[in-house]
């Protein structure tokens, strides 16, 4: 079947998420590529995080999740896709080498990377955002600007082998964009 849940089919996806993450944002985007037939990894930044990652609703704590990868134990190589989920636990995971390395390494492979709400964060810190055009939680917008980057505030910026989104009011763009991309990665792949 052609279109893009044949095309996402098998892609694996790395969700990079720490501590305090929005689990509405890791639940609904994680849905949609696990329906359209892609496996989604958790990537953790520690052993602690293989027991319990623990996600936030609003302001009170959540689900948790378990890690099924540790950010030093991993290579682009290994994904089609990197997520960075926002929350709390974007702010808890950035300066882990590890995650900075792997978002690094990931970047410069120009594979599908994908960010949502705090998750800018992250790619701030790995220092990968200089000259990209991007959007984020409007608290992040100064972090954005100041790390180089161009924040717009839209629901959905999309910059090259980037897509980012403001958060969970913007999730049903962002879902559908993400599905794209991986379609077009998996379509130019071939």
């Amino acid at each position: 079947m052609q279109g893009t849940v044949g095309t996402v089919e098998g892609k694996r996806v790395a969700a990079l998420v720490g501590d305090g993450f929005d689990e509405a944002e890791f639940n609904e985007t994680r849905r949609a590529l696990e329906a359209a037939g892609a496996v989604v990894t958790i990537v953790g930044v520690d052993d602690r995080a293989r027991q319990r990652i623990q996600g936030m609703k609003n302001l009170v704590p959540g689900e948790s999740v378990k890690a099924e990868e540790i950010a030093a134990d991993v290579t682009p190589e290994d994904f089609d896709g990197l997520i960075v989920i926002g929350g709390a636990g974007a702010d808890k995971i950035r300066a882990n080498r590890d995650v900075q390395r792997f978002v690094r390494e990931f970047d410069a492979t120009k594979k599908p990377l994908f960010s949502i709400g705090h998750g800018a964060l992250v790619l701030i810190s790995a220092h990968v955002t200089r000259g990209r055009t991007m959007t984020g939680s409007p608290s992040v917008s100064d972090d954005i600007r100041n790390s180089g980057g161009l924040y717009r505030d839209q629901p959905l910026v999309q910059d090259g082998q980037w897509i980012s989104a403001r958060g969970i009011a913007d999730i049903a763009s962002f879902n559908r964009a993400v599905l794209e991309k991986l379609a077009q990665a998996a379509g130019s792949a071939l």
